[in-house]
């Protein structure tokens, strides 16, 4: 049997809060610095709550059947273990195998929302990060698919550049927020809704288009695109795609 790997005991933690403390040898200071650790440690513990539970439910385990092996209920399964799988990060969905149905231009936007939400200093990914990681690149189908609608994917770039805030800094760990795990499963099926077997930026866009009430979303219909016609532009670009390759 391979021996269960150790947690870090009493001394080993002291050693962080001593190499954190900068030599600083008054207790107080040290207290302060012991309260980080735990709360990065905390933090580390709710990621690996988070991630289990993001397999559980990939395997196709409901809140309800969480809540059952636990003993309590549905909402008091989603109560305890919601914020946390709400902590993970877009590696944690790597890793959880979330993204193996993305194109690798899919997973590029993924890392540029990631890089947008840092250079504007916000605590998680947001939709509109995913949006602009979109916007990013002008030869994706989903670009095209705006541009097909009379859009100005540059106007529409500026006006959201302008519409969403900044932060005073990002955590080392950055979570995919509320918003944009909702844009990200909304782009889960639309792909069953167009009967693809992968998902692309199209349907990362398609996604956005299923919130009207958030930043991105209200601006891309703000601007004329609007979901049906999207779904038609992406279909229209799909068949041209297949008719070139068979002439």
């Amino acid at each position: 049997m391979v021996p269960c790997p150790q947690l870090p005991d009493l001394a080993e933690l002291l050693s962080i809060v001593e190499e954190r403390s900068a030599d600083d040898t008054d207790a107080l200071t040290r207290l302060t610095v012991a309260e980080g650790v735990l709360s990065d440690l905390q933090k580390v513990g709710d990621r690996l709550l988070g991630y289990l539970v993001e397999l559980a439910r990939a395997e196709g385990c409901s809140w309800a059947d969480i809540g059952d092996h636990l003993g309590i209920s549905r909402q008091a399964a989603q109560q305890r273990y919601g914020r946390r799988w709400s902590s993970l990060t877009i590696a944690d969905l790597a890793r959880s195998g979330a993204f193996e149905r993305y194109t690798g231009r899919a997973r590029e936007t993924l890392e540029r929302a990631e890089e947008h939400a840092r250079r504007l200093g916000r605590p998680s990914i947001e939709a509109g990060h995913v949006l602009l990681g979109i916007l990013d690149d002008p030869n994706t189908l989903a670009v095209r698919a705006i541009a097909a609608q009379d859009a100005d994917p540059s106007a529409l770039r500026e006006a959201l550049e302008r519409r969403l805030p900044t932060g005073a800094g990002s955590p080392a760990a950055l979570s995919v927020g509320a918003d944009a795990r909702r844009a990200l499963t909304a782009a889960l099926t639309e792909t069953a809704e167009l009967r693809h077997n992968y998902i692309g930026t199209e349907h990362m866009l398609l996604g956005l288009l299923h919130d009207k009430s958030g930043t991105a979303g209200q601006l891309l219909w703000e601007h004329g695109i609007a979901l049906e016609p999207t779904r038609a532009a992406v279909r229209a670009a799909l068949e041209a795609f297949l008719r070139s390759r068979e002439a």
